[in-house]
Formats: structure tokens, sequence, C-alpha cells
């Protein structure tokens, strides 16, 4: 679903200043959208051995689910995710000040993979639309990163 972009009542210095910061556009995109990529492959990473510890009986009461490094009362006392409410240790999670709770590493980056992504709003407007159909569903496929077409001659 490409637009085009009329660049035929430019000069060309102006036209070739557009193209540019155009282009650049079309790069950071592509910088994001890989490292976003990057994220949700080490997001399914973890998530495959998280699979695997909590299948041990009783692991992640006694051991933060990310290094394995056991709790101690003082040392290294145990946080409950609020996201995945597993426990995890202090080096594996971050305090989240306005939701005041632990969020681990992983779900963390779960939320900016969601966050970078727009999955959020399209989750949302999926929701919230329900009864609409066949319009909803060609709304959710649509990507931010619509490409344009460029051309100098107007078409």
């Amino acid at each position: 679903m490409g637009r085009k972009l009329d660049l035929s009542k430019l000069t060309d210095e102006e036209a070739k200043n557009v193209l540019e910061v155009v282009q650049r556009d079309f790069d950071l995109r592509k910088k994001e959208e890989d490292r976003l990529e990057e994220l949700k492959g080490k997001i399914e990473k973890e998530s495959t051995k998280r699979e695997l510890l909590t299948n041990q009986s009783h692991l992640n009461e006694t051991h933060c689910i990310h290094c394995l490094q056991p709790f101690k009362f003082l040392v290294n006392s145990k946080r409950e995710c609020l996201d995945c409410h597993f426990f995890t240790c202090k080096n594996c999670s971050r305090y989240n000040k306005k939701e005041q709770g632990w969020v681990c590493d992983p779900c963390r980056l779960s939320r900016i993979v969601k966050t970078g992504s727009l999955e959020w709003y399209y989750e949302h407007v999926r929701s919230r639309f329900k009864r609409f159909g066949s319009c909803t569903k060609s709304f959710s496929q649509h990507h931010p990163t619509d490409h344009f077409s460029l051309s100098s001659d107007g078409k």
C-alpha cells in the first residue's frame, strides 16, 4: 500500500533534499525494526529457558529464574515480577516507580518491544472494535512503516 509523493513542483535541489530526508527516515525505520527483531529473539530465547526451568520442582522458590543465583534473606532477596509473577534477584529486575513493583529484564524487554512496534495500539483497536469485522481486520494488518513511492513527475 504505497502512497506517491509529488515532487514535480519542487526545484531539483529541494527534491534532492526531500529525497534525502525520506531516505534517512527509511534507514531509521529499518534500524528500529532490526533492533526490535533482535529484542524479540532474546525474549523468545529467554521464554524457552524459563519454560524449561519452571518445570523443575520449586526451583523458582529458591533460585532466580534468570541467573539461577540462590536467594538469601539479606544478600540476594527475591522479588516477584509484576508481569510473569516469577521470582528474580535484584540484578535481573528493575523497580518500576509508576507501578510500584519489580519487573524482570525479559518482561521489561517485552514491554519495550510492545511499545516500539505499536502492538499495544493495534491490540486496543482490535479489542475495542471487534464487531466491525473486515474493516478492523484490514486496519490491524496496516503496518506503521508503509512505504512511499517517490517520483518527480507526480505519478
